[in-house]
């Protein structure tokens, strides 16, 4: 997924490649799928619209595998749903957003762990996994249309793109078209990424 930290990008990337595999639509794993597929765009069908591109400044980034258990902020524990294992995700991230129309960009520094945990069974029907994103520190989170769907029907309305400082928690769904979230709860600050490379 590009290396970038994001709802439905983020969430593929945490997904092991056993259940990208199994959710491939056509020749397209999920997670190869959201990374060449999904566009982000800010005020999306409107006349302001206008796509984001993100690249990689520094990444130093590793992934490790948690132990069942582990706990995890928030209050979570680490949990299984083979082939899918819990993980967090540490080190440094730097990344450049730009508006495509304009080519004003904004870099920042994204480099708070995240941490992965599944439900052992779906609580969706028909998905492939479901479970819990943690992150804490500073971050930001790219939202492609699933997301946005999603979080608009339970009522949450957030950009597609949102740089956050303190303790987010975001519910996730895995089904064969790839994943998105359905919730986000945030203890802390947000801006609005839109906004600001908008104007």
């Amino acid at each position: 997924m590009t290396g970038t930290r994001n709802s439905e990008k983020d969430i593929c990337r945490g997904i092991p490649a056993a259940t990208a595999q199994a959710a491939t639509t056509g020749s397209q794993a999920a997670a190869a799928a959201d990374q060449a597929t999904t566009t982000y765009t800010c005020y999306p069908n409107s006349p302001a619209a206008f796509n984001i591109a993100v690249s990689n400044v520094v990444d130093k980034q590793t992934t490790t595998t948690l132990s069942d258990g582990t706990p995890i902020p928030g209050g979570f524990v680490a949990q299984s749903d083979p082939p899918n294992y819990p993980s967090v995700t540490s080190g440094q991230l730097v990344q450049t957003f730009t508006n495509e129309t304009t080519g004003k960009s904004i870099t920042r520094n994204v480099s708070a762990p995240s941490w992965f945990t599944y439900d052992p069974t779906p609580t969706v029907p028909g998905a492939l996994a479901t479970g819990t994103y943690v992150t804490t520190g500073n971050n930001a989170q790219l939202f492609g249309p699933m997301s946005l769907a999603a979080l608009k029907a339970v009522g949450i309305r957030e950009p597609t793109l949102v740089f956050e400082s303190g303790l987010l928690v975001m519910r996730f769904v895995v089904v064969s078209t790839g994943p998105y979230v359905t919730s986000f709860s945030l203890h802390g600050r947000q801006q609005n990424g839109c906004a600001l490379l908008a104007g």
